[in-house]
């Protein structure tokens, strides 16, 4: 089920997390895969997906083949369901947090394919680990380093910036799809507080600060890379 090169369209970037729900012997089953956008594959305008599979159950498996071709993606992992090793072959058509195909499943005895229908959303757990985020406020460049953890339901975050200043964040939480927290400290005799706001697609995040300094206030835009997905 190889994709055929798409050169009419633009490569979407298909990183974040996609989650669906199917039917399994009478059970309704959820499962995920974290999707990373690679670099473009030699002679072709396709890039390479790397990712991670999860099922409910929490196993995890590295998705293999993965490409990007246009609006369509392709990957495919193999499986042992109750004695039998299944190859799992994955394609679809992305249109922005919703990816619509088939999925393939082979064994010794054959093959059929199956509707696949998932949807990209940001969850606690798709933001945990270590952030390095990079925030140009007119020429003066910050590149912060933040921890974020889960402790039950709950998020928390720490704010290191170089060794001197860290500060553990506010508010640590998901909404909309979007990661939200803010930093208050004492800086150069004034108290600043900054309201991150940014979304986050598999490693990358990318959003804007709020920020109020003495009487200064405003806007700038901030950037990021996680260094330690569990990818």
């Amino acid at each position: 089920m190889a994709l055929a090169q798409d050169t009419a369209k633009a490569i979407v970037d298909p990183s974040g997390t996609w989650r669906w729900e199917y039917d399994l012997d009478g059970q309704q089953t959820k499962d995920q895969v974290r999707l990373t956008l690679g670099e473009t594959i030699k002679d072709s305008k396709d890039k390479s997906l790397k990712g991670k599979y999860q099922s409910s159950s929490g196993r995890k498996i590295d998705i293999e083949n993965g490409r990007v071709s246009g609006d369509k993606v392709s990957f495919e992992f193999k499986i042992n369901y109750q004695g039998m090793d299944v190859k799992l072959v994955f394609d679809g058509t992305v249109k922005k947090d919703t990816l619509n195909g088939t999925v393939q499943a082979s064994t010794d005895a054959g093959s059929r394919d199956l509707d696949w229908t998932a949807t990209r959303s940001v969850q606690a757990d798709d933001v945990v680990g270590k952030w390095k985020l990079r925030i140009d406020a007119n020429g003066n460049v910050m590149e912060p380093i933040l921890t974020i953890t889960k402790d039950g339901d709950q998020l928390k975050a720490n704010y290191a910036l170089g060794n001197d200043v860290k500060i553990d964040a506010k508010d640590v939480k998901i909404e909309k799809n979007e990661l939200t927290f803010t930093v208050e400290a004492d800086f150069q005799g004034s108290r600043i507080k900054a309201d991150f706001m940014g979304s986050p697609l598999g490693d990358k995040i990318k959003g804007s600060i709020d920020y109020a300094l003495g009487n200064d206030a405003g806007e700038v835009e901030f950037t990021g890379e996680r260094r330690d997905d569990a990818i």
